[in-house]
């Protein structure tokens, strides 16, 4: 079977740069902007959960 190649259009590598690049950094804000949020969902022991205090249970 032979493919032929043909040469991308510049429109069209403009296009898949442009999707890539909006992607990556849609990717990079969400994971930034989540690292940064108080751990909500974790329990006890978790990294990052704060500890309650021995002296506020007795």
């Amino acid at each position: 079977m032979i493919v032929s190649r043909k040469k991308k259009h510049p429109l069209e590598i403009i296009i898949i740069v442009g999707l890539t690049l909006a992607f990556a950094s849609i990717w990079l804000w969400a994971h930034w902007n989540l690292s940064r949020e108080p751990p909500h969902h974790k329990g006890p022991g978790s990294v990052g959960y704060p500890e309650p205090n021995a002296s506020a249970n007795e």
